[in-house]
């Protein structure tokens, strides 16, 4: 029972997404939380905690810590080492991701905002330089459906 009331709250009341039209290439999920704003900011900026929701992510890494500027490697699903920087943070609110790939760069912002029941966090996803096509290669065909997954697996993180 537990699950369904669980599983019916999702359907009707935790996602907000939405896809520019013109262009397929702006990506945007968002979930309410029933934790605090630090308590996510923690688990979004543990990066060797990444792969435990990002579907992408097998392992990363950052050089210096994490702060803007900041240099990271992960290795994807697909055994590929790619380089990231954080282009921007600001703590305990959200921060932006660039990963350069060889026709474009993909850009991952995530922010947190208080909430009376906890906190909201917004994932938006964007790139620059490449068709639809090659991201559907680099991120895979149903982007919109993992974007919406791992937010939920950071839930049932930050709930457990």
């Amino acid at each position: 029972m537990k699950t369904l009331l669980f599983s019916t709250a999702l359907f009707f009341s935790i996602f907000a997404f939405s896809q520019s039209k013109d262009t397929d290439k702006r990506f945007e999920a968002t979930i309410d939380l029933n934790v605090g704003a630090a308590d996510v900011w923690t688990l979004l900026t543990d990066v060797a905690r990444w792969k435990e929701w990002d579907t992408h992510v097998i392992d990363a890494k950052l050089i210096d810590g994490f702060a803007p500027k900041a240099q990271g490697k992960l290795v994807t699903k697909n055994a590929k080492v790619i380089d990231f920087g954080i282009q921007e943070s600001q703590e305990g609110v959200g921060y932006t991701l660039r990963h350069k790939l060889s026709s474009g760069t993909l850009f991952i912002k995530r922010s947190i905002s208080e909430t009376d029941s906890g906190a909201l966090l917004t994932a938006n996803v964007w790139y620059t330089g490449i068709s639809p096509k090659n991201f559907k290669k680099y991120m895979g065909e149903d982007y919109t459906g993992i974007l919406e997954a791992e937010l939920v697996t950071v839930k049932e993180l930050l709930t457990d």
